[in-house]
């Protein structure tokens, strides 16, 4: 079995469901609340996890009962928890997510994902070197990404940088990330005033941007791949780009080219954001098997 590691951030996801989103000192009434387990690094090592790979999470969570369950939700969905700290007199990070028509605006509170350090990190290149990719994202501190990319690249490791939320990247982080998987706001504070097109032959098979109800898109060294989407009618967004990236973790293990590993993405997160929550749809390969668009041709070891 392919070995998968997560870099990055685990946390609670407390959800409105409303018809109207308040203006400035404006307060309405939403429709439901629910709590779920989320983090886009949590969301996309179960993604991995539940798509057929062997993965290690490395994170921090917070001394508290959220942090608990955090650790018991990773634990039980298959995932190896060894690389995770617990960071004293600390709470474990939250988001607060508001949903209306299927889109979400989202406020993230870090708390102990913030805490994650470099430190932190070089006790744990044991479980690093044993990986076939490393995936991570920016809700953890920047240090740490730059550290464990160049970590990763000394030692020949395939990274995928999912640069999300949306921050400037350094010309040697950029350059170091084997896989880039902005999605079009990121892709713009990346990429500031330049177009798709121009940049993506800058960085053929290494930049993904992801398009929503549009697909993904790459440049070949050839040509354009547009990918197209599998079009579904969605119930909550909230972790359609982390369930592609656990899904494009799963194809770039097992050796696929890498138009299969994105549309195998591609039909993870359409059947992912038909259920409410960032982890609750993520399907099982299973189920992705019975798919109809599922590829035969899609092994996984």
């Amino acid at each position: 079995m392919k070995h998968v590691t997560v870099v990055g951030s685990c946390s609670v996801d407390y959800v409105v469901n409303t018809d109207v989103v308040p203006r400035e000192g404006e307060t309405v009434f939403g429709r439901t609340f629910e709590t779920f387990f989320g983090g886009k690094g949590a969301n996309q090592a179960v993604a991995a996890s539940r798509l057929g790979a062997k993965v290690s999470m490395i994170g921090a969570v917070g001394d508290d009962q959220i942090g608990q369950d955090v650790l018991h939700n990773l634990e039980e969905n298959g995932i190896d928890t060894q690389g995770m700290a617990t960071i004293a007199n600390q709470s474990t990070g939250v988001a607060h997510i508001i949903v209306k028509d299927g889109d979400n605006r989202i406020i993230i509170v870090p708390g102990s994902n913030g805490d994650l350090s470099v430190a932190h990190l070089e006790a744990q290149t044991e479980r690093l070197l044993a990986s076939d990719v490393v995936v991570f994202q920016h809700e953890i501190a920047a240090d740490v990404v730059e550290w464990v990319v160049d970590f990763c690249d000394r030692h020949d490791i395939p990274t995928i940088l999912n640069p999300a939320p949306a921050r400037a990247l350094s010309e040697k982080t950029l350059n170091q990330s084997t896989y880039l998987t902005p999605n079009e706001t990121e892709f713009e504070v990346l990429f500031p005033g330049q177009d798709y097109e121009t940049v993506l032959k800058m960085y053929p098979n290494k930049l993904i941007i992801t398009l929503g109800s549009e697909g993904a898109v790459f440049y070949d060294g050839k040509a354009m791949v547009k990918v197209p989407p599998f079009l579904v009618r969605p119930v909550d967004t909230t972790g359609a780009g982390d369930t592609f990236n656990g899904a494009l973790a799963v194809g770039i293990v097992n050796g696929w080219a890498l138009k299969d590993s994105v549309t195998f993405g591609n039909l993870a997160s359409s059947v992912a954001i038909q259920k409410a929550g960032a982890q609750a749809g993520i399907p099982t390969i299973s189920v992705l098997k019975e798919h109809e668009a599922y590829e035969k041709t899609w092994h996984i070891e």
